[in-house]
């Protein structure tokens, strides 16, 4: 089966997923994406490695706007071309954030009727109203996406927005977003022996520690996570916030916790880390995801991390079972937060419990395996029209570890 992906950029933690496909013995893999935009999100990863790949020459429309969208989409004018070249079987395609090069994708698939895998998120909900442009770029996003052979959602909330959309089930995959958890494994192990060292170098010995991991952007509201902390830190003395992550926000984020007389040992603010995450994973007791996101939740799990988060890119109604291994906040919700952790913090066996269900539940439901096989799944389904996973992986019949025994003090 030849499959050709279009995606805007080939970011590092997706990378990952691609060379699993490409190792696939039944699968002929090639990636053509953007070459993206430098001081954006929107930027290719460095190591690329282990699978075909080829960037197109790029253009970004709508960038001379007033008010353009702050992630741009870019449009690759040569990508059609280059699908005549590889003649597909399959198409994968990110969707609606890659807009313009799917109006190409799906001009080809009607005149080769080449079947398209359309992999999304779904929607995000959001409480603002939509611009002219925008609402323009859904009913367009939209009309591509009731033409895809098959719908690859990222999560359960992916599958409730396809149902409301009225498309039939049989069309309907869910991977639900994750990091390569055996990778993940392989660097907890790699990574063990500069925890401690790593500890001291940032003045978090005998402290527990929060964890942000992310990029620093308005719409991962940080600020409502120092906000949390500013208040727990007066009942909770030892803690500590680790926000690990860089861009454009940050120096408003250091405002933000200077404005609240918290220090340099209190937020400690890292910059960007990549290659060893794994060791500043290790060195969190709570993750905090207060805004959109998502891969990093599943990344916290295999550490063994509880996770707090709100809506994020749907992943979270999945991987985060209430009160078992965490908690889904309304977003924005400063007070609940701050509850919900102090919760946390006072009943020391809550959060050994919940750690060790967070392992569970990668272990034995949501995985690299688990995710690949969905993606397979879909792919096979848009060219042959049949399915091999009937009842999705996560109806499994194990009903998992008993849930975390609750103790006078618990509440």
């Amino acid at each position: 089966m030849k499959v050709v992906l279009t995606y805007r950029v080939l970011q590092h933690w997706r990378a990952p997923v691609f060379r699993r496909l490409a190792e696939s013995s039944e699968i002929d893999f090639i990636a053509l994406h953007s070459r993206g935009f430098p001081g954006t999100p929107v930027v290719n990863g460095r190591d690329l490695s282990g699978f075909r790949h080829r960037e197109l020459p790029t253009l970004r429309p709508l960038s001379w706007l007033p008010g353009s969208l702050e992630t741009p989409i870019p449009f690759c004018p040569t990508l059609p071309l280059h699908l005549v070249r590889e003649r597909p079987d399959v198409i994968l395609a990110e969707g609606s954030s890659n807009l313009f090069n799917n109006l190409a994708v799906f001009a080809y698939a009607r005149l080769t009727r080449t079947p398209v895998v359309w992999w999304t998120l779904g929607e995000i909900r959001s409480d603002q109203p939509l611009s002219g442009a925008r609402r323009l770029f859904r009913w367009l996003g939209t009309a591509l996406e009731r033409r895809a052979a098959a719908l690859l959602g990222y999560s359960s909330r992916a599958l409730a927005y396809f149902a409301r959309q009225g498309y039939p089930a049989e069309r309907q995959f869910r991977a639900v977003n994750c990091v390569d958890t055996d990778r993940t494994r392989e660097q907890i192990e790699k990574v063990a022996e500069r925890v401690a060292p790593l500890r001291r170098e940032l003045g978090l010995e005998d402290r527990r520690v929060l964890l942000f991991v992310g990029a620093l952007a308005v719409s991962k509201r940080v600020e409502d996570l120092i906000a949390a902390y500013a208040r727990l830190r007066e009942r909770h003395p030892d803690l500590a916030l680790l926000i690990v992550g860089e861009g454009a926000h940050r120096p408003a984020l250091e405002a933000a916790a200077a404005r609240l007389g918290l220090g340099a040992r209190d937020v400690v603010f890292t910059g960007e880390v990549v290659d060893d995450v794994a060791a500043y994973f290790q060195l969190g007791d709570v993750f905090v995801l207060p805004g959109l996101g998502g891969l990093a939740i599943s990344e916290a799990m295999v550490h063994g991390l509880p996770v707090l988060a709100s809506e994020a890119d749907g992943c979270e109604v999945d991987l985060v079972e209430e009160g078992r291994n965490g908690y889904l906040l309304t977003p924005g919700d400063r007070q609940g937060l701050e509850a919900r952790l102090d919760e946390l913090l006072s009943a020391p066996h809550r959060l050994d419990a919940m750690k060790a269900h967070s392992r569970w539940i990668i272990e034995n439901r949501f995985n690299i395996d688990t995710y690949m096989e969905s993606v397979v799944d879909a792919l096979g389904y848009a060219l042959t029209g049949r399915r091999q996973t009937p009842v999705p992986v996560w109806e499994a019949s194990s009903p998992g570890p008993p849930s975390p025994k609750r103790e006078q003090g618990d509440e």
